[in-house]
């Protein structure tokens, strides 16, 4: 559980304190929301049997409690940071995010902290971790029309 916290908390939130100076009204909005949804997903995956994170608990979501709270949102702060400052697509951030957030998942996976079973492969969590970006996208999207961001 020491490597999830370290990699999964406080190395991100390392990055995260630069976004914060930068932009805490961004963070401040799209951070809850992208933990909430990261939450969906892994439980989703981890009740399917899709994947597993070690350290193994009776609570399975309890190993990547350290993701929810540090990779996934910091990683959503930054692309909704560079979304909101930049001329290029939207989509093209995703994209560019969705494959950042998979290439930490395979390091995870090659380092033998992730394990994939019931036909998951690594294209599947690029497809899982792009829906996720497209979910809280559209999120961003309602509060850019009722909300000023």
């Amino acid at each position: 559980m020491f490597v999830n916290i370290v990699f999964g908390l406080l190395v991100p939130w390392c990055a995260g304190f630069y976004l914060l100076k930068r932009d805490l009204r961004i963070f401040l909005l799209i951070a809850p929301f992208s933990i909430v949804v990261a939450f969906l997903f892994d439980v989703l995956g981890f009740h399917l049997g899709f994947w597993r994170i070690d350290p193994k608990y009776d609570i399975e979501p309890y190993a990547a409690l350290p993701m929810y709270f540090g990779v996934y949102p910091i990683l959503s702060g930054f692309l909704f940071y560079f979304i909101k400052r930049s001329t290029r697509s939207d989509l093209l951030w995703i994209m560019f995010f969705t494959l950042i957030t998979t290439i930490v998942e395979f390091i995870g996976v090659a380092i033998g902290m992730v394990h994939y079973s019931n036909g998951w492969t690594i294209f599947w969590t690029f497809i899982s971790y792009l829906l996720a970006y497209i979910v809280v996208y559209g999120y961003y999207v309602l509060l850019k029309k009722y909300v000023e961001i």
